[in-house]
């Protein structure tokens, strides 16, 4: 569940696309508190966190999410809008 209250900006730095998409994410989250598995609204988007580093966390993107959302307009340097589930 989310409260609709974006808590960050991150911003796009990867995008892989293999049939699914794949996002690298950076972010001023204190990543050492996310968990892999962990949902995070991307652009208000529920997407998991995959892989994490220390300043980004990535997320897998089917191609069914793309097409029902507005993630296809996504690019490499994009910012967008970033909220972390509630507890």
């Amino acid at each position: 569940m989310f409260t609709g209250i974006v808590t960050d900006q991150g911003e796009i730095r990867t995008l892989v696309p293999r049939g699914d998409l794949k996002a690298r994410i950076a972010t001023g989250y204190d990543t050492g508190t996310i968990e892999i598995g962990a949902s995070i609204a991307c652009d208000g988007v529920c997407l998991t966190a995959t892989a994490l580093g220390e300043d980004w966390f990535e997320v897998d993107i089917s191609a069914e999410t793309v097409s029902k959302t507005n993630l296809d307009n996504w690019a490499e340097g994009r910012r967008i809008n970033v909220e972390r589930a509630l507890r």
